[in-house]
Formats: structure tokens, C-alpha cells, sequence
């Protein structure tokens, strides 16, 4: 059964396309924690890229015992040692978060992974997991050939991909069924692809207009429920029995206590009329820069 994780690069970044609020005030952030340990969320996700985020974190939650967290590896600068930069990165994030351990710990660049340190990196992510500095490992990718890439070469305890109602290439190719059968959970993340399922269909920017008859299809699926976009999309990720861990990403206490009571939805519906292949809309990585909502 899926489980709800906080996801946290706005505590330390102005992140998102629909993010009017910019990077998470203080007060907030502290009023998001106590409301996610409310909601009996466990897992939050940081990575060090991500600003000043593991370092909040640190401060807000020292001493804690509640939360289990995940974070990634610092992508790695060209020229640089892959497998030194990793070493660092670890300890600089074990340091700004205030514990020993991380409970998860990715490669955050998947090519740091696929490189010719790739070896050596894994072997060293190997290391940090049997001496207890990361208590499971793994790495997060962006499509499936990176999945296939990786599973060819490694065996990791996690997978961070995306996924959403929008975007379900992954489960239609059969690649989160395959990561459940060997074992390797899944942490799904853009779940609500930066904000787009909740635009007004004819409000989207131009270059995702390819994305208005399904965000048609969701907000009438939603309104017979009597609820929204965000909550059907949320549902739709409760729904999925391969994924282990829902990642979501929030900038007030409104916003999470919307996501956690839509994640414990029971929604049926025909999931797939929802969905849409085009990379080009559902992949942030493609959209053009500096693009926004109408």
C-alpha cells in the first residue's frame, strides 16, 4: 500500500511552475512538520541539491525521532571525481541534517551512476549502507531506459521516478510491475507535475496544450466526487499497488492538509483516459524556460 512522503526542495528553493508562495517561510515550515507528523506522514525527502533545505531541516527537526528522510547525492561537476564528490556530499548532508544516518540515501545524477566511476560509486554506496551511514540506497531516474540501464548493471533498494495521473508511460510499460517483482520499491514523485493538473485546461501555456482534453477528462471525473484536480490526482497515486512511497511537494499547511486527505480517497475511475504520452508535456526536463501559467 502506498504511503505519503514529504517532499521538501521548497524549503529550500522557489520551486514550481504554480509556486506563488517562492521558498517556505520559517513559521510555515515548522507548522508543515508538526502537520505531516499529524497526518502520520514518515518519510520526508531532501536531497542536497536543494538549496539550504537539509540544512532547515536539520535545525527545525533536531533531535527527532519521528521521521524517516531520504536524500540524494550531490549531481557531480564535470572534471570532478565522481565517486570523492559522493564521499562529501554524504557527509556534508549527514552534517546539515544533524544525524548519523540517512534512512535512504540516492544517486541523485543518474549518470554519476552510469559512468565509468559507476562501479566504484555503488561499491562505496555499499559500503555506507552495511556501516549503517544510510540504511537503504538507491537512485533516481527520469525514464524508463534509465531504469533498464541501471537494473542491466545494479540491484538498488529504491527507485525515484516520476509518475502522475498525467504521466503513466512508466506503469503502462510495464516497468513499476517489473520493479515489484524484484523486490525494489518505488518512490514516485512529480505527482502533480509542478502544479499542471490543477491549471484550468484553457489556461495552460502553449507549449502543454497537448494537455487539455485529459485535464478536461480529470476535472469532470473530479467534479463527480464533488472534489478537485489535486485530489483525483492524488487518489489516482493511493490507487497505484507498485508504488511504495507518494512524494509530495507543498508550500503551506493548507496544501498538505489538501494532499493528505486526498490521498486517503477511495476514487474509481478509468485512470488511463487520464493519461498522455507526449515527453515533450510531461517531461519538465523538455518544457521551455522561464515558462508560465496563463
Amino acid at each position: 500500500m502506498s504511503a505519503l512522503a514529504l517532499g521538501t526542495v521548497q524549503f529550500g528553493l522557489d520551486y514550481g511552475l504554480t509556486n506563488t508562495h517562492g521558498r517556505i517561510a520559517e513559521a510555515e515550515a515548522v507548522r508543515i512538520l508538526q502537520t505531516a507528523q499529524d497526518a502520520g506522514i514518515k518519510w520526508l525527502d531532501t536531497a542536497a541539491a536543494y538549496g539550504n533545505a537539509e540544512e532547515r531541516l536539520g535545525s527545525l527537526l533536531a533531535g527527532d525521532k519521528h521521521f524517516s528522510v531520504c536524500s540524494k547525492t550531490l549531481p557531480t561537476p564535470p572534471e570532478h571525481s565522481v565517486l570523492a564528490s559522493a564521499q562529501r556530499s554524504l557527509d556534508v548532508s549527514l552534517t546539515r541534517l544533524r544525524r548519523d544516518h540517512v534512512d535512504a540515501l540516492l544517486v541523485h545524477a543518474v549518470n554519476d551512476l552510469l559512468g565509468s566511476e559507476g562501479d566504484a560509486l555503488w561499491a562505496w554506496m555499499g559500503t555506507a549502507r552495511a556501516q549503517g551511514m544510510a540504511r537503504s540506497i538507491g537512485v533516481s531516474v527520469y525514464d524508463a531506459d534509465e531504469i533498464d540501464t541501471v537494473l542491466a548493471r545494479y540491484t538498488p533498494d529504491w527507485i525515484q521516478l516520476p509518475c502522475s495521473v498525467l504521466d503513466q508511460r512508466l506503469i503502462s510499460s510495464g516497468h513499476l510491475a517489473s520493479l515489484a517483482d524484484r523486490g525494489i520499491k518505488v518512490q514516485a514523485r512529480s505527482l502533480l507535475l509542478q502544479g499542471v493538473v490543477n491549471i484550468l485546461p484553457q489556461a495552460l501555456p502553449e507549449p502543454l496544450q497537448t494537455l487539455h482534453e485529459p485535464l478536461t477528462r480529470l476535472r469532470q471525473a473530479a467534479s463527480r466526487y464533488s472534489i478537485g484536480p489535486i485530489d483525483m490526482s492524488l487518489a489516482w497515486a493511493a490507487a497505484q499497488p507498485e508504488i511504495d512511497l507518494a512524494v509530495i511537494g507543498v508550500t503551506t499547511v493548507d496544501e498538505l492538509r489538501q494532499c493528505a486527505e486526498a490521498f486517503s480517497r477511495d476514487v474509481v475511475a478509468d485512470w488511463v483516459t487520464f493519461a498522455c504520452d507526449d515527453a515533450l508535456v510531461v517531461d519538465p526536463r523538455k518544457w521551455p524556460p522561464k515558462m508560465k501559467a496563463a
